[in-house]
């Protein structure tokens, strides 16, 4: 390897659902974040479902886990006007 080239890591993505992680990711989940993740947590739209979802990020053993922690269908609400 010549000097200033770094080898690579590749990193695996894994969407997967808190009820489905695995113990040890649900424990490291667990104490990196004892008093809960509400505040780190995002929403995000599925594409091509009318779906929203809540989720956290978390890297574990070079694997990055996307943690569904909850859906719900996406409103879609429209301000219908008389004059229309």
């Amino acid at each position: 390897m010549s000097k200033g080239v770094r080898k690579s890591i590749k990193m695996r993505n894994l969407i997967i659902s808190y009820r489905k992680l695995p113990h040890q990711v649900r424990e490291t989940l667990l104490n990196r974040y004892p008093q809960g993740f509400e505040d780190d947590s995002f929403e995000f739209e599925i594409p091509g479902r009318q779906m929203i979802c809540k989720a956290i990020r978390i890297t574990v053993e070079e694997v990055n886990y996307l943690i569904k922690l909850e859906q719900r269908p996406k409103k879609t609400d429209f301000l219908l006007d008389d004059d229309w």
